[in-house]
């Protein structure tokens, strides 16, 4: 399995992907903001209104690594926005956790 760095600055939400990604065997590492992120990664579930540096920042020098925006900005100029910087996947808050599982075994 994949070692992930899950970048959200939310502790609940942190803590849940966390579990869950290692209940199926991802080795996690855990981060609260985007300068943190920086030195970290394999996949990278990212959060994009962080403290610090922005996701989108963390985005744009993080390059080449597979990463899946995990935020609240839900609109469709959002959604397009992450997907054309070449994201991997876009995830809306609220979002099902079975949908972030399956991301990783179809890929």
């Amino acid at each position: 399995m994949a070692t992930i760095l899950i970048v959200e600055d939310e502790i609940p939400i942190n803590e849940l992907i966390k579990r869950s990604l290692q209940a199926v065997g991802h080795r996690c590492i855990s981060v609260m903001d985007g300068k943190a992120a920086l030195d970290e990664m394999d996949l990278v579930v990212l959060d994009i209104m962080l403290p610090e540096v922005d996701g989108y920042e963390v985005f744009r020098q993080i390059r080449g690594t597979p990463t899946i925006f995990l935020t609240a900005k839900g609109s469709l100029t959002d959604k397009v926005k992450g997907l054309t910087l070449d994201a991997d996947d876009y995830l809306v808050k609220p979002f099902e956790m079975l949908e972030l599982l399956e991301w990783g075994y179809n890929k």
